[in-house]
Formats: structure tokens, C-alpha cells, sequence
């Protein structure tokens, strides 16, 4: 079962729980939106100014990985260049004991992914990640997301980000594998959606060399 049937079920569960319990489910409704952890909401966020032209844009993500066995994302931020990788279609990746991302390495790598994130319309999305090592998420230079140690697989809370202008976003993300399994996956939920899905590869894109 891939991680995201998997999160469907466990709320599937959560639901047929509460349902035995006989908790009403209309006070529920909005579980599939986020855990009842989601405990913060984002706003303020600025787009690229000024936003960046169809034909200056490559799709997915820009790349640059560091080797090293690494225990915190603090290291990323401070360490110098990488070595450029291909570009990434999105962050639906997981590859259990494979090759970590597009690095050519299946153990002890960091990753810099840059580039731009677009949010069609206006609205409340819900953002989470799930990830295995550390990761750090940020959006036009705020972060977003923050798990930044070692870890087995595991979802991050899921945050609101609030966005008043739809368009394209500075995206950043630092993330690194140590050893055994990887993952990395960006997850939304847009304005009325009722269930989160991977951000599409449309949503992405890096400015050309």
C-alpha cells in the first residue's frame, strides 16, 4: 500500500471508530481536511514579485545534493555549493533502500530542491510531508514545515497556509538521508478538495540556467 492509500485508511479507521463510539460524525466531517494536531496557520505569504514569465520556467524542481551522513538540516544550510542533479517532476518520492531522490547515491545524501511552487487560486491550503530523514519547508523565505533530525517515516503536522494572491510561490526545501529508507513527499489539500493528494507536477517549476 503506498503512503498516501495508507493515510486514506487511517482515517477510514479514525471514522469507524468514532462511528463505534457513537460519536457524531457531523462534528467530524472535517477530519479529512487535517488531524486534529493541525495546529498552525500561515498568512502573509508574498508571491514572486514580479512573477516569472512562461518562458523564462522549466517544469519540476531544481537540485543540488551535498554527500554526507548527515543528523540535522542545519547542515545544509551551512555548508557551501553542491553538485547540481536533475531537476525533480515533484516530491512524490519513495524508494525504500533505492537511489535517494536523482543522486546517484542510495545512503548519506543532503538535497537543496529550489525553484517555485504555484497556488492557482486563493484559499486555505493544507500542506504535509511525509519524509524519512530530516526536512525543512519553506515558501517565499517562511517556514512551513520543520522536521528537520533523523527519523523513520512519518507525516509532519499538517499546517494551513493561507494564500490572498494566487500565482507562483519561492519554494526551498532542505532535505537529507542518512541511512536505510527514504522518503520525501509534498501532500495538499487546495480549497475545497476533502482529501489530500501529492502536489502535481504542474504545480512546479525552476527558472531556466
Amino acid at each position: 500500500m503506498g503512503p498516501l492509500r495508507r493515510r486514506l485508511a487511517e482515517h477510514d479507521r479514525l471514522l469507524a471508530s468514532l462511528r463505534r463510539a457513537g460519536v457524531a460524525l457531523a462534528a467530524c466531517i472535517w477530519l479529512p481536511l487535517a488531524s486534529a494536531a493541525a495546529t498552525e496557520a500561515i498568512s502573509g505569504l508574498q508571491p514572486a514579485t514580479p512573477q516569472p514569465q512562461a518562458d523564462s520556467l522549466m517544469p519540476g524542481l531544481a537540485v543540488e545534493y551535498l554527500p554526507g551522513f548527515i543528523r540535522h538540516v542545519d547542515r545544509l544550510e551551512e555548508a557551501g555549493p553542491g553538485e547540481p542533479g536533475p531537476p525533480l517532476e515533484m516530491l512524490d518520492w519513495n524508494s525504500q533502500q533505492g537511489e535517494v531522490l536523482t543522486s546517484g547515491r542510495t545512503d548519506g545524501i543532503g538535497a537543496r530542491i529550489t525553484g517555485f511552487i504555484r497556488f492557482p487560486a486563493p484559499g486555505g491550503y493544507l500542506l504535509t510531508i511525509q519524509s524519512n530523514d530530516g526536512v525543512r519547508l519553506r515558501i517565499s523565505e517562511r517556514v512551513v514545515i520543520e522536521d528537520p533530525e533523523v527519523h523513520t517515516d512519518r507525516y509532519s503536522p499538517d499546517v494551513l497556509v493561507n494564500i490572498e494572491t494566487a500565482g507562483w510561490y519561492p519554494l526551498h526545501v532542505l532535505y537529507f538521508e542518512r541511512k536505510n529508507t527514504s522518503t520525501l513527499e509534498l501532500y495538499w489539500q487546495p480549497p475545497g478538495a476533502d482529501r489530500f493528494d501529492y502536489v502535481p507536477a504542474s504545480a512546479f517549476a525552476h527558472r531556466k540556467p
